[in-house]
């Protein structure tokens, strides 16, 4: 497809056409690696697969070369470790049953720059989101501790803002990963139900196998979700098992949002309410 890197892989799990298939996403997925769609983006990758009139595509920016391998791993070298976390990918996709998957394999390194790398990687999501228009778009948290995952989340946001205004999207989330969400005021989060889908969404991460040896992400995600679900209320009954959550991310797609400002608003808005708290029974 014009506009997307060298090498880029466009898969369809039902084997249709990809442009129809991609023309028909209501809901675009845009992560840095082989897994985070199945780790970070499941409550959308599976609401997707249960509702007919929706449908999901995700897009794998990085190749995942420089991941912590299995020691059975160990000895495969970059090129061959890359194919093993594409067909990982691939194989995932087709169980969680997406519209389509788009992998970029870029290295990581040309992600993260400021230079050509860059620019390519807006290149390419503004190609992308053109052909889809999604209604909504889900990435990583702006404020993620991984570097990758914020280098995906500010061009993410960068290539949406190419589009006309009457073709961008209705949202925009960004989803919680290498770091929680702790740090933002509750009336902005978003929250993704899990509720008896969490061994679906753990099998789906289970497709990742060449990740899940050195760091058990599965048993962690998992639990993350139900803990979410258990402190989401202090003095009502659970009206969920998992959650998983999300910012809003929507006002960045208005082109006189500034980013950083944005991010730090949010951070600045829980440092209120904390600090409010604190204050009240300090100075009693």
């Amino acid at each position: 497809m014009a506009g997307l890197p060298a090498g880029a892989v466009v898969h369809v799990p039902d084997g249709g056409d990809p442009l129809v298939a991609l023309a028909s996403v209501t809901d675009l997925g845009v992560v840095a690696h082989p897994d985070d769609l199945e780790l970070l983006l499941a409550a959308p990758v599976l609401a997707c697969r249960d509702d007919p009139a929706r449908r999901f595509c995700g897009v794998v920016v990085t190749d995942g070369a420089g991941s912590v391998r299995p020691a059975a791993m160990a000895d495969l070298d970059d090129v061959a470790f890359v194919a093993l976390r594409a067909a990982e990918q691939l194989a995932a996709a087709d169980a969680a049953g997406m519209g389509a998957v788009v992998l970029f394999g870029m290295p990581s390194r040309e992600v993260c720059s400021t230079g050509s790398g860059r620019a390519a990687l807006v290149d390419a999501l503004a190609a992308l989101g053109a052909v889809c228009r999604p209604d909504v778009v889900h990435t990583h948290d702006p404020a993620d501790a991984h570097r990758s995952h914020v280098a995906v989340a500010t061009a993410t946001v960068t290539a949406l803002r190419r589009l006309p205004a009457d073709r961008r999207p209705g949202r925009l989330l960004g989803w919680e990963g290498w770091r929680d969400l702790g740090w933002v005021a509750e009336d902005r989060i978003v929250r993704g139900d899990l509720t008896g889908l969490v061994d679906d969404a753990v099998d789906l991460a289970r497709h990742h196998a060449s990740q899940l040896g050195p760091k058990r992400y599965d048993a962690a995600v998992a639990g993350r979700w139900q803990a979410n679900a258990t402190f989401a209320a202090q003095r009502e009954a659970d009206d969920a098992s998992a959650l998983a959550r999300g910012v809003d991310l929507t006002p960045l797609l208005d082109d006189g949002v500034d980013p950083t400002t944005f991010v730090a608003d949010l951070a600045r808005s829980f440092a209120d309410v904390v600090t409010d708290g604190v204050s009240t029974w300090w100075s009693s």
